[in-house]
């Protein structure tokens, strides 16, 4: 359905703005149906991992979520499949198991699961269920790191046949704090999925991570330089300095990022992004083994400051830029403000605002005549 460019007004350009963003992470939020179906899925598998009789019962397993569920930041993917993160945390200390026999043994018994023995493949440090509709699970085994203090873990690595340290509850309490979103919360057994989140319940802050993750998935395209989710999330919430306005908020954490990309490029080094809640973690150790993807990762957050900062500075229609850097989202959002404003218009609820906005009848707003032209 082509529509129009819905031009932006300068005197309340921000104001505007901000509210064409909400809607594109509105938009960005999976379908409840796709919620519901994650959470049954994660409460299936376990289930079967705390079974009477199963390899990990005795060994008080704690299974969580984790990922961007966990923190309400989920965007819907552009074409791939949609995944739910969980931990399987083991109350042994991690010197007093093998990491490689850990993994496999996960890996075996839901090998032996007649539902999941024929979905299951073993990734670096996780056992990843596949199901036919575009979407997985990943689950990722841990052991407490009672050295290091808290509720840091250490999980296995395939590839370094040894352990890794991580922490993902500290992690999601980090960035609530980050986000301003309260309370710490306690795990027992299978937690559930936290409630989907509306957007409006939303702090400025996870619609800052959505927007950066969409931007990702459009600048790259899914290719392989593409930074990984919980690099732009930590960066985005390190440098978030409580702005109220989204897209302000934005510019405010690219430029920042921008800022301390430049400090390591002064300092012969890249940047390192580590996880805040247990140092020893570099969730960006990736970029070691690909050098040409952190250059395409330093150079697209610098294009993107760079574009953003234009487009608050000049105002105006930027409904091209926008579909640009969010892709068709933007399109589909200005569909429904589209259809929105000709319903109301029918319903006799349209009128102009204090600054000439067509906009829905309400107080302050002078309204409408209906359109009585019925001609072709």
């Amino acid at each position: 359905m082509a529509v129009n460019a819905i031009p932006l007004h300068s005197d309340d350009f921000l104001v505007e703005l901000d509210d064409l963003l909400f809607q594109v992470c509105e938009e960005l939020q999976l379908p409840p149906y796709r919620y519901r179906q994650a959470e049954e899925r994660y409460r299936a598998v376990a289930a079967v991992l705390e079974a009477t009789g199963s390899f990990f019962a005795t060994l008080a397993p704690k299974i969580y979520p984790h990922g961007s569920m966990r923190l309400g930041t989920t965007v819907r993917p552009v074409g791939g499949p949609h995944d739910l993160d969980f931990v399987l945390e083991l109350s042994t200390p991690y010197q007093n198991v093998n990491p490689m026999k850990l993994i496999d043994a996960l890996f075996a018994v839901l090998k032996d699961n007649g539902v999941y023995k024929e979905m299951v493949d073993r990734k670096n440090r996780c056992v990843r269920i596949k199901y036919a509709d575009e979407f997985y699970l990943d689950i990722l085994p841990a052991c407490k790191d009672h050295g290091s203090g808290g509720t840091c873990v250490q999980v296995p690595d395939r590839r370094a046949k040894f352990w890794k340290p991580s922490n993902p509850i500290g992690y999601a309490n980090w960035f609530q704090w980050q986000a301003e979103l309260g309370t710490r919360f306690l795990l027992e057994k299978a937690m559930p999925l936290p409630a989907q989140q509306r957007t409006e319940e939303k702090r400025p802050m996870q619609l800052i991570v959505q927007l950066l993750k969409r931007w990702r998935d459009i600048y790259y395209g899914g290719n392989d330089f593409a930074p990984i989710s919980i690099v732009l999330t930590t960066l985005a919430a390190t440098h978030y300095k409580g702005e109220q306005s989204v897209s302000d908020g934005l510019l405010a954490v690219l430029s920042r990022i921008a800022g301390a990309i430049a400090v390591a490029e002064r300092q012969g080094i890249r940047l390192v992004v580590c996880n805040p809640s247990n140092t020893a973690e570099d969730l960006s150790e990736c970029w070691d083994e690909d050098p040409d993807a952190y250059g395409m990762f330093t150079s697209g957050i610098k294009d993107f400051a760079a574009q953003w900062g234009r487009l608050l500075a000049r105002g105006g229609d930027v409904n091209g830029e926008l579909d640009r850097l969010f892709g068709e989202t933007v399109q589909l959002v200005r569909v429904k403000q589209a259809r929105r404003l000709q319903e109301a218009r029918k319903a006799g609820m349209l009128g102009i605002d204090a600054v000439g906005r067509i906009t829905t009848a309400s107080a302050g707003v002078t309204p409408l005549r209906p359109n009585t032209f019925h001609g072709d």
